[in-house]
């Protein structure tokens, strides 16, 4: 191919074209009704996305990698962390053979920062390279040199520039549509899989001796003694790992020791017809080609409702905030808050609920925006009988028990949910016949046992790459050791002023 004609790599390996009797192989995506719906169901979107497996079987090799064909001596594996990784999987995107990211690259200070923002004094350069054997040879020397380096760019900041809005930039790298979508991903799935290698080859600096270990090794069934004591530590340090879950799980319930049980809990969907995103998209692109532009601006406009909340006070005062961000298998971001408010603000009677909560249609003629935005983005359905596949269906019926019936006034029972005012003033609306799929692809604790499959999507990839927040906590939780018995800890809660 002409566009391959500068890159060096083409002259010693061979395009897909000429290796012969490759198989053909299908995935299936299954949907079982056994499974939870909300997290198993089927993906409906548009989008590239990757079924992550990792192995804790030390015996074999369950590296990132790809495998490439020479011309002469037969097949190569490319580790994820070869600066000729990226080149050879992405030939359209690096068309001259650019070196990708590797170990070694080393961070400029600022005062020696020009246009570059790194220099790299240990890349491999193709072009002086003899054969495929030789290329691999010095890429591992140059990957093992690299990793004793200090001072050296991560792959999560190697991407992160990238993959930034730049003004007068003719990169087409954002503009590549579903390409982007898979490099964003595979870009995403390399930087947690050099997190997890860290980790995995520090085991013997992690204190995996304590009651700890054993509680964790009962509560996951590994009662046999045999078993116990060989389980991969991953310490709650890792993002997304078992103890960072439990842990802000903990941290949570501190909060509601001391301030007592959330008042509002709320929603946030990102919505692909903003006017943000719809403005800066070009060459036909659609909401899922940009990713990035997803996490974006979900992330501002996520921001503002913050700041709608907590400074503007807009429910009254807060005592306490708690937030997660998800991903759907639709493809776009949302979150979820409880907000826990001051005594003097609390929402302790139907009056105050009718005060922010409104379970009824607008009025059309004097709301007209309002009434809109209502009947397209708050109408729940259709299930029942009209699609009785909706993800909400529970033996033949809405497990949120729509339709509500009438109420004429809203109420609240004992430990239950309030019944919200819905009167009968004659008002219908249309609802149009379509399934939607809803629900994260899985907790983020499925990575405990390393051997789960994981959905990773473009809009987590940009996420996660570009280091926006998962969650937070608003006053902080702290975890104290108690020095009597190392496995206890006491959570005191502190606000900074």
């Amino acid at each position: 191919m002409c566009i391959l004609s500068n890159n060096s790599y083409a002259r010693f390996f061979k395009g897909l074209r000429d290796v012969p009797n490759l198989d053909d192989l299908n995935i299936v995506l299954s949907c079982y009704p056994s499974l939870d719906k909300r997290v198993y169901n089927l993906p409906s979107a548009s989008q590239v996305a990757a079924i992550w497996t990792e192995s804790d079987d030390q015996s074999s090799d369950g590296r990132a990698h790809i495998q490439v064909y020479s011309r002469s001596v037969g097949s190569h594996r490319i580790q994820h962390y070869y600066g000729c990784y990226d080149p050879l999987q992405y030939p359209l995107l690096f068309p001259r053979g650019e070196c990708g990211w590797h170990h070694g690259i080393k961070r400029l200070s600022k005062r020696k920062r020009g246009g570059d923002t790194c220099e790299d004094d240990i890349n491999i350069d193709p072009a002086s390279v003899n054969s495929s054997s030789e290329l691999i040879d010095l890429e591992q020397r140059a990957a093992d040199r690299g990793k004793t380096e200090e001072g050296t760019v991560s792959a999560r900041e190697y991407y992160c520039y990238r993959f930034q809005i730049r003004d007068g930039d003719e990169s087409m790298l954002l503009h590549t549509l579903r390409l982007l979508q898979q490099f964003s991903v595979d870009a995403y799935v390399k930087i947690e899989t050099c997190r997890l290698d860290f980790h995995r080859h520090r085991q013997n600096k992690i204190r995996s001796e304590i009651l700890e270990g054993i509680l964790d090794s009962v509560s996951v069934g590994q009662t046999a003694a045999s078993k116990v004591g060989r389980k991969v530590i991953l310490p709650a340090s890792f993002i997304g790992g078992p103890r960072d879950m439990r842990r802000r799980y903990l941290d949570a319930m501190a909060l509601v020791q001391k301030y007592g049980k959330s008042d509002i809990f709320l929603t946030m969907t990102c919505n692909p017809a903003w006017k943000e995103i719809q403005e800066n998209l070009k060459y036909h692109e659609k909401p899922q080609d940009r990713p990035d532009l997803l996490a974006r601006v979900f992330r501002a406009k996520f921001e503002m409702l913050k700041a709608e909340i907590l400074n503007k006070q807009i429910f009254g005062e807060v005592a306490a905030c708690v937030y997660v961000i998800e991903f759907q298998k639709r493809g776009f971001p949302h979150a979820h808050l409880l907000l826990i408010l001051k005594p003097g603000h609390k929402l302790l009677n139907p009056e105050s609920y009718d005060k922010i909560v409104c379970a009824e249609l607008p009025d059309k003629d004097q709301y007209p925006h309002l009434y809109s935005l209502v009947v397209k983005h708050m109408i729940h359905g259709p299930c029942g009988a009209m699609d009785k596949s909706c993800p909400c269906m529970r033996d033949g019926a809405c497990k949120n028990h729509y339709p509500k019936s009438f109420c004429p006034q809203t109420t609240h029972g004992e430990d239950t949910y309030p019944y919200y005012r819905r009167r009968d003033d004659g008002k219908k609306v249309k609802v149009s016949f379509k399934i939607i799929s809803c629900g994260s692809a899985d907790d983020i604790d499925e990575i405990k046992d390393f051997q789960k499959g994981r959905w990773v999507s473009p809009p987590e990839a940009f996420w996660r790459i570009y280091e926006f927040r998962l969650n937070e906590m608003n006053p902080a939780v702290y975890t104290l050791q108690n020095e009597s018995q190392s496995t206890t800890s006491e959570m005191l809660v502190q606000r900074f002023s």
